[in-house]
């Protein structure tokens, strides 16, 4: 994984713990059914927040966590100080825990900065134990969609798309079912998430989309600038998309893909 869009710093980290509560029932949990001491990895796991949604939704699962920043695992820590969690510094490519070690592998917004997801998905594969599953979440840049439309935005949607061709897999959700199923998984698919939103029905949800979008845009101006992009220009783009939901005609629509497979 190279030049990570998003940094390490308090101001991030606290948005990851935001960003958990943001999708815990729209789509970590639903569908899910992780038993009393199931054992749970989450590789990728950042602050250790999509780990706290589950441990706090599934009472008595044993949950673990894997991360290449010792920040974000320091942090982690004091998250999920209340539970006994196994968190380490580590390369999600060869784990540090033994052959079917869990019963079920978890991450979240982590394929997209693969440029090839293979490697840890093999050792995903390897860690868990026979009949355990894999769920994976991960968007499609190129449904980001607002009205009403704007040349501002359009160039900020252009540089994050071209942000993830560069430095990991624009197309992650799209292709999930398939990358699960070519590091070896059994009944790899994936289920569309499908997401509306718009003044017209529900101003608050429309607000709390683009402001939950805006919380990890605007801070990528600066590296989408560097990529030659006009930084006055993504600032406006950002400046359109928060203040959608003041517009009666204002509405987004974006579509997130969770994968899931089994080992056989």
């Amino acid at each position: 994984m190279s030049d990570y869009l998003h940094g390490y710093d308090t101001d991030e980290q606290r948005r990851l713990v935001a960003q958990a509560e943001y999708w815990r029932d729209k789509v970590i949990t639903p569908g899910l059914d992780y038993r009393a001491g199931a054992r749970v990895l989450d590789i990728g796991c950042g602050v250790g927040a999509v780990l706290r949604v589950l441990a706090e939704r599934f009472a008595g699962i044993r949950i673990a966590g894997i991360d290449r920043e010792a920040a974000q695992i320091d942090f982690a820590r004091r998250h999920l100080a209340a539970f006994d969690a196994d968190l380490r510094v580590g390369d999600a490519a060869r784990l540090p825990w033994p052959d079917a070690a869990f019963d079920h592998v978890f991450t979240m917004w982590f394929l997209e900065h693969l440029a090839d997801p293979q490697p840890i998905l093999r050792d995903a594969l390897r860690v868990l134990a026979p009949g355990g599953e894999i769920t994976c979440i991960e968007t499609d840049y190129a449904t980001l969609h607002v009205w009403p439309p704007d040349g501002d935005w359009d160039l900020v949607a252009r540089a994050q798309y071209e942000h993830y061709r560069a430095h990991g897999n624009v197309l992650a959700g799209r292709d999930v079912a398939r990358s699960l199923a070519d590091a070896g998984f059994a009944d790899a698919r994936r289920e569309p998430w499908w997401f509306a939103f718009a003044t017209s029905e529900s101003p608050d949800a429309l607000r709390a989309h683009v402001e939950y979008i805006a919380g990890f845009l605007r801070p990528a101006i600066p590296v989408f600038a560097q990529r030659g992009f006009d930084a006055a220009a993504l600032a406006r783009g950002v400046d359109h998309l928060e203040q959608l939901w003041r517009r009666p005609d204002g509405a987004m629509t974006h579509a997130v893909y969770r994968g899931r497979a089994a080992k056989r």
